[in-house]
């Protein structure tokens, strides 16, 4: 068996390797970003060197200073990504501060409400107890499983007899004659013929033994309409003595000041719904600040775009294409160098958006896997699989499913369906199916679960009559 709380670990462990892969993988991003950057950087000094070795495009000073006030505007965008980047670091550091702060608080007031459905399970054993050995409480018991004993015979003798008509009432139906006659109502005071009529149906009548017959389809029909009645009434009965043994639990609950328990058990689940929610917006910020992290990570920053399509416009200017146009006719080999070291950067530029590229898509990938396993946590705190006394059954099972999931070789549905499947809790002292809660009708012993937590695999009746008593419920020879 493993604990809830140790199954609600090993996914919070999990959610920090997609996070650390994405981590790493953005830095290797950030890195080649970086030497794209000075790719288009250094482009700015090669269109620069380039002139010089042609004058005659630096007589007016007017390319220098063009040069000049791009490398200068590319660096001050560059500046200031540097400090959103930074500000947005700070933020990421505080979030994650936070949400320890958060985690910490969830898990203290977790164990408070642990502890405070211990404590109503325990003040309900000891109510339980002290009525089980009251000689009044145990009569009104005894009473209402009698009567609910005696109701569902009632129940199912009139059913059996009502499907009984059903069966043997199709021979009637089905006989012409005897239908035609019984139509007619021939032998009752309701009959109505005369002369040649009345004469053949009274050959007919005797023809196939009509009266006898009338006699038994009569009986068929109506025996079970009175025995309906009966299991009715008696239903009745059986409800009035299981409600009188209902107020009896709900005063000796309320004499015991459980409902006061129940309400410190509320309050302090009250609290914890609330420190979830505030988990549940603090990771949706928390997700923000990241994406907006990978943003920069991969350039897709408001400052990498502006500073790539103002380098890519500016290198397209007129001026620059001509003076590139220009180097390439010309024999010199200081052009031809710098040439081809601008058709080296060029293809390096390529290759590096190419393995950015690659990491892109890893990183979606493992986001996506992250974005599952958020998901899986949420659903796991939100039925509440790490409360005290949540088990999961089969070690080897769950062990091997969350590593299939963790390594992306299973689904989300899938684990959750086998999460649910394994899922127990362990028995409580307080018995659900006590007194008045044995007979289907839903109980008042909730035993710090109920409504108030949920219905945590509780055992009992289905709807509706049958069943079988358990613990502190009958102690009449069981179910009836």
């Amino acid at each position: 068996m493993i604990p809830g709380r140790q199954v609600l670990a090993s996914i919070d462990q999990s959610v920090n390797k997609p996070h650390s892969k994405i981590d790493g993988l953005e830095e290797q991003i950030e890195a080649i970003s970086g030497q794209l950057a000075d790719q288009q950087q250094s482009m700015t000094q090669d269109y620069r060197e380039l002139a010089r070795t042609h004058l005659d495009w630096l007589i007016d000073g007017e390319m220098e200073r063009q040069l000049d006030q791009t490398e200068h505007q590319v660096k001050a965008l560059f500046a200031q990504r540097h400090e959103a980047l930074s500000a947005l670091q700070r933020e990421i550091r505080s979030a994650e501060d936070a949400f320890e702060l958060l985690a910490a608080k969830r898990t203290a007031q977790a164990e408070q409400v642990d502890h405070a459905a211990k404590v109503v399970d325990d003040a309900e054993a000891e109510t339980q107890a002290r009525l089980d050995r009251d000689p009044d409480y145990r009569h009104q018991r005894e009473k209402a499983v009698a009567a609910e004993r005696k109701a569902m015979h009632a129940g199912e003798k009139a059913s059996r007899s009502e499907a009984e008509r059903e069966q043997k009432g199709d021979a009637y139906r089905s006989d012409p004659l005897f239908m035609y006659l019984w139509q007619r109502n021939y032998g009752l005071p309701a009959y109505k013929a005369s002369g040649l009529v009345r004469w053949l149906d009274g050959r007919v009548a005797h023809l196939i033994g009509f009266a006898d017959a009338r006699a038994n389809f009569t009986r068929l029909k109506e025996i079970p309409d009175r025995l309906r009645e009966h299991a009715t009434t008696i239903s009745r009965l059986a409800d009035e003595a299981i409600a009188t043994l209902k107020v009896l639990d709900k005063a000796a609950r309320e004499a015991d000041g459980i409902h006061s328990l129940e309400k410190a058990l509320e309050e302090s689940q009250t609290r914890l719904d609330e420190v979830d929610s505030d988990i549940g917006r603090h990771e949706a910020n928390y997700q923000r600040f990241l994406s907006q992290k990978a943003e920069f990570a991969t350039g897709d920053d408001e400052f990498t775009q502006k500073a790539v399509t103002f380098l890519a416009a500016e290198f397209k200017r007129d001026d620059l294409m001509a003076l590139r146009n220009d180097a390439l006719n010309t024999p010199f080999p200081d052009d031809d160098l710098i040439i081809s070291r601008m058709l080296d950067r060029e293809n390096q530029y390529l290759d590096l958006e190419s393995a950015i590229d690659g990491f892109k898509e890893t990183i979606g990938q493992h986001q996506q896997r992250l974005s599952e396993l958020e998901a899986l946590r949420m659903e796991f705190k939100r039925n509440r699989y790490d409360r005290m006394g949540s088990t999961f059954r089969d070690d080897n099972v769950i062990g091997t499913v969350l590593a299939q999931f963790f390594a992306g070789m299973l689904d989300r549905g899938v684990l959750w369906k086998v999460l649910q499947q394994q899922q127990r809790y362990r028995p409580r002292r307080s018995n659900p199916n006590f007194g008045s809660g044995g007979f289907g009708r839903g109980t008042v012993w909730n035993g710090g679960i109920g409504d108030i937590l949920g219905d945590l695999g509780r055992s009992g009746f289905p709807d509706g009559r049958g069943g079988r008593g358990g613990g502190g419920g009958f102690r009449t020879g069981g179910g009836f």
